[in-house]
């Protein structure tokens, strides 16, 4: 019964309420609502991860070995594996230009000019401004790294796939990168389009690696590149002008 509650959460409760509270801060977008957000996320997701845990177990979510009848079309054929590593591998060197940019200007001596920031001007409200808000951001994107991966590809995988639902374990993948997607509907269609493209791509690293390690990483990664995107309070006016 809790893994259903817990799916049900996952799927329809926790889409609806992060909807809610983005609007609700995007219409009062005060750095205190912004921190509450913060917290209220973090402990959301801290609380279904722990019973997603409790309810399956450490062994069964953070791992997994399917077998080669699950995805055919991925392990029967080693052409198609290597097709998607290289996706995976040119997914990943695409999210983490920010970090190699940086790393260049700072060993060429080159000073910041944060370009990228300005396509993101229009969530604002949601991403971290000041020093205490970039604090609670890293705590944000630990948090969606660790218990993102347990519940949107380690418990849904395994309650689609193995039990209670036997699923295909192809659409088992596509329904829980889908339901990933609409967790990001404060994007707007790009925003579900890309979170779910994104869960599809860290799933399938889950599904090749046989752990969540990985994926966990990747994920808190991702999200931790606003930090370096998004200019320090120090540099926000000057980047403004």
């Amino acid at each position: 019964m809790l893994q259903h509650l817990l799916f049900a959460f996952l799927a329809i409760a926790l889409p609806a309420w992060d909807l809610y509270a983005t609007r609700r801060l995007k219409k009062n977008p005060g750095s205190a609502q912004k921190i509450g957000y913060y917290k209220s996320l973090c402990g959301v997701l801290w609380i279904a991860t722990f019973v997603a845990l409790i309810t399956v177990g450490f062994r069964e979510i953070l791992t997994i070995a399917p077998l080669p009848d699950d995805a055919a079309w991925l392990f029967e054929h080693a052409w198609v594996r290597y097709l998607v590593e290289a996706a995976i591998v040119l997914f990943v060197g695409l999210a983490f230009l920010s970090y190699i940019a940086v790393a260049w200007k700072k060993l060429n001596n080159r000073p910041r000019t944060y370009r990228s920031a300005e396509a993101l001007k229009r969530f604002e409200y949601f991403f971290p401004a000041t020093r205490v808000e970039r604090q609670w951001w890293v705590l944000i994107c630990v948090t969606a790294g660790c218990c993102e991966e347990v519940l949107f590809r380690g418990f849904m995988l395994h309650y689609l796939h193995v039990s209670p639902w036997t699923l295909n374990l192809t659409l088992a993948l596509l329904i829980s990168s889908l339901i990933f997607g609409l967790s990001h509907l404060y994007g707007g269609i790009s925003g579900l389009v890309g979170s779910a493209t994104t869960g599809f791509l860290l799933g399938l690293l889950f599904l090749l690696s046989g752990n969540l390690a990985l994926p966990i990483v990747l994920h808190a990664l991702i999200d931790l590149r606003m930090l370096v995107i998004l200019p320090p309070p120090g540099e926000r006016a000057a980047a403004a002008g």
